[in-house]
């Protein structure tokens, strides 16, 4: 995959999958960047979607990093699951020398199964080690689970440079098709402020994620992002939509 200028990734094996494999996941960007997130509509939303959720919120829009580990989705795990979401942010924070709360987390897997905490975080440090210009490929193998392959995309537009990740291979409904999915683009300009990410990111979810149904089933731990590390040239945003009918964006909030 092409690099995009601004971020690093990484990808590593931390124990948390029974079959092995990479499993602990983290795309970080130089500086605290706009970004924008899609969640499930499902009434019950794992830990990590919470977390994520509202620290978008608060931060108006600002994020850094997005830690991410596959084989333990972190769902129905009540309060002591909330705090393992929390302990991943601190933790991904503490190895990467940023604010905890421009830190999201993302978890996929087996649901109403306690986080392993001490791979968890021996993960992070691990990848955290391990983060370079060149690791994305590593970071979309990591957060696989039932997938057969890495699913990735990349396009060059204005000279900006956009890559993506994607994982899902069940429970595939429409409002979000039970994925988890994370963009980087080093675009700048008026298209990157959180609010036009947002409304971007809503009008192409709406053609995409959210168009998509195999089983009838939705997820508790959906999760779609984009951030933007600013460091390429000025995409303009001006024949952007102002606002979409069909879906709704953490940031903006509604």
């Amino acid at each position: 995959m092409a690099e995009v200028r601004g971020f690093r990734f990484a990808g590593v094996a931390a124990g948390i999958k029974s079959k092995g494999g990479l499993d602990v996941g983290i795309m970080s960007a130089d500086r605290p960047s706009p970004a924008a997130a899609v969640f499930t509509r499902n009434r019950v939303a794992a830990a990590p979607v919470e977390l994520s959720r509202a620290a978008l919120v608060r931060n108006r829009g600002m994020a850094q990093a997005v830690v991410v580990n596959s084989g333990n989705a972190n769902a129905l795990t009540g309060p002591d699951g909330a705090a393992d979401a929390q302990r991943m942010a601190e933790a991904g924070a503490a190895a990467l020398d940023i604010r905890p709360d421009h830190v999201l987390v993302a978890s996929t897997g087996v649901i109403g199964v306690p986080l392993p905490m001490a791979q968890v975080e021996r993960g992070i440090h691990h990848a955290s080690a391990s983060l370079r210009p060149d690791g994305f490929d590593d970071f979309a193998t990591a957060i696989l689970t039932t997938d057969r392959a890495a699913k990735t995309a990349e396009r060059e537009v204005g000279g900006a440079r956009l890559i993506g990740c994607t994982k899902g291979a069940g429970m595939i409904a429409p409002n979000m098709a039970t994925t988890l999915t994370f963009v980087a683009t080093d675009a700048s300009g008026t298209g990157t402020a959180p609010r036009a990410l947002g409304r971007l990111l809503a009008r192409a979810c709406a053609h995409s994620f959210n168009a998509v149904t195999v089983d009838g089933d939705t997820s508790t731990n959906d999760m779609l992002l984009v951030m933007a590390s600013r460091a390429g040239p000025a995409i303009d945003a001006d024949a952007w939509p102002r606002r979409s009918t069909t879906c709704s964006t953490i940031w903006p909030a509604s």
